[in-house]
């Protein structure tokens, strides 16, 4: 344990923070609420020593919060909402207890805290997720293009009908006015959403190409920078992972265990931890099958006996364990060699 003897816990809302501050005997010397303001802050930690150590939960918006506080100079934990809760639920909840509890936790070295990715990978997903958004908002807009031909009655049989054919077949549809108007307003749409998102592309591959990381995971079948990038920010340093199966842990891709006295029952999958890296592996799969490979394998095997969902799944958790390898060992895809003991 460090040897400060000041602890801080934060409970940290949208519009205001509840601290208590706690000496290293347990002693409570303040519990205020306060603006969840720059300049409050500022004003509030002024007045504490560097060595103190503090303490936030895992919200929304934590991250503008821990930038400033530790660009301030102090020690900055984030805690696990859901095995802080676990080991230290409380009958009565309110901001007051909460941030006691952190702070109580901090000094007893028992707070289960979350990994703090640096700002370069923070910023990386930032600009991954942001892509998946767009891509999802484009995904809405072609839904609701179908919508319309479905409300006019008008057939179509294109493979792609927003490829070059079918966007002229759009173009020069003749609608009543209320429709033509419609469908013109979602093509625009359409339009300044595939200009964002292949400039948003382009700096994925740049910087995809730049990381040695990245390079490796390109050499998977069916990844490609996008998903290179995603599986690179979520991941962080894979040093950070002593074993396949703490990674696979991370991605939720574990079977959820049940066990009493001599009875051991597996059920689903836990879906705890990142659920983009998750969906990541599990599009990996789906894109592997095009080509003969050991992923692809696997799965079409399983697939056979199983079923595609729990054969998907398996040869995610498959390729999640190859990645753990190859990030570790520093060894693209074709080049890798199994290791009995991980």
């Amino acid at each position: 344990m460090s040897s400060t003897n000041t602890y801080i816990g934060v409970d940290l809302h949208k519009k205001t923070c509840y601290m208590t501050v706690m000496d290293k005997s347990g002693i409570v010397s303040k519990q205020t609420e306060i603006k969840n303001d720059r300049e409050e802050i500022e004003k509030f930690f002024a007045v504490y020593p560097k060595e103190s150590q503090v303490a936030v939960e895992s919200t929304m918006n934590w991250i503008p919060f821990y930038e400033q506080v530790e660009k301030m100079g102090f020690e900055v934990v984030l805690s696990n909402p859901l095995m802080t809760k676990a080991v230290a639920a409380a009958r009565i909840k309110n901001d007051k207890v909460d941030s006691k509890i952190l702070a109580e936790l901090l000094r007893t070295d028992f707070l289960p805290t979350a990994y703090i990715q640096p700002k370069s990978i923070r910023d990386l997903k930032e600009l991954i997720r942001q892509r998946a958004v767009y891509v999802e908002m484009r995904t809405r807009i072609k839904n609701k293009v179908h919508s319309v031909l479905f409300k006019t009655g008008d057939k179509q049989e294109f493979t792609n009908l927003f490829g070059k054919g079918g966007r002229k077949f759009l173009s020069e549809l003749k609608l009543s006015p209320v429709y033509r108007t419609e469908l013109d307003r979602y093509l625009l749409t359409l339009d300044n959403l595939d200009l964002q998102i292949k400039d948003m592309e382009q700096d994925i591959e740049a910087k995809a190409k730049a990381d040695y990381d990245c390079k490796l995971l390109c050499t998977i079948p069916g990844v490609g920078p996008y998903t290179a990038l995603m599986v690179k920010s979520e991941i962080g340093d894979i040093a950070r992972f002593h074993r396949a199966e703490q990674l696979c842990s991370y991605a939720g891709l574990i079977p959820s265990t049940y066990a009493s006295g001599e009875k051991i029952r597996t059920g689903r999958i836990t879906k705890r931890g990142s659920k983009w890296l998750r969906k990541a592996l599990v599009d990996a799969v789906t894109s592997s099958c095009r080509n003969a490979n050991k992923i692809s394998v696997f799965y079409k095997k399983l697939k056979k006996n199983k079923g595609t969902g729990k054969a998907k799944v398996a040869a995610a958790r498959k390729l999640c364990s190859v990645i753990f390898a190859m990030l570790t060992d520093k060894q693209p895809f074709k080049e890798f060699v199994p290791v009995k003991e991980r």
